[in-house]
């Protein structure tokens, strides 16, 4: 009878500690899904993606439309080569920071790479609304970066935006996104408006 009761209370163990394990493993890997940049504490790309495949199944004819707004970001390579990675590293919180301040409340800015950002929009109403967006994330690279030593950083944003439609996925509203400011992008630099 005790040998049955050992038994039995052996595979327990060995049960308790398969849950936990899977349990830290669950929890590492929604850590590692869910991590924000160490640098800017932006949300990164799969946390955009969670988020977007979420806003997608909620959006409807009266929440509106998502908008997804891509920016590049010129003249930080040139920062980094003439200043070094710590000022970069500066002016990218700084770009951040902007770009925070100048979306509406709700909307969510993702660092997606070394200069590209991604800005997830819902509610929009009209098409006009991720225009002002846009317009409005333009506007507040106007002024140049301001280093620790007060030496001003050029540094330009090119502004792509998608809206959703029905048959929209977390894939193809980036993808049309990054489309978008591929254009702006290539237009401004044939226009020679970049430093």
């Amino acid at each position: 009878m005790d040998a049955v009761r050992l038994e039995q209370s052996q595979d327990l163990l060995v049960q308790t500690a398969a849950v936990v394990a899977a349990q830290r493993e669950f929890a590492s890997r929604l850590r590692t899904r869910t991590i924000r940049d160490p640098l800017t504490g932006l949300p990164v790309r799969s946390l955009l993606v969670d988020r977007l495949e979420l806003s997608l199944a909620a959006a409807g004819p009266g929440t509106g439309r998502l908008a997804v707004l891509s920016c590049e970001l010129d003249g930080l390579a040139v920062i980094e080569h003439r200043h070094g990675p710590t000022v970069a590293d500066e002016a990218r919180s700084e770009v951040a920071g902007r770009l925070v301040a100048a979306v509406r409340q709700g909307d969510l800015v993702a660092r997606v790479g070394s200069q590209t950002f991604v800005l997830l929009c819902p509610g929009i109403v009209v098409p006009e609304d991720a225009e002002t967006i846009a317009e409005r994330v333009a506007a507040a690279f106007d002024e140049p970066l301001r280093r620790e030593a007060d030496v001003p950083a050029p540094v330009r944003i090119s502004v792509g935006a998608a809206l959703s439609g029905r048959d929209s996925t977390p894939a193809s509203l980036l993808a049309a996104a990054d489309q978008a400011m591929a254009r702006v992008r290539a237009d401004r630099l044939t226009a020679g408006r970049t430093d």
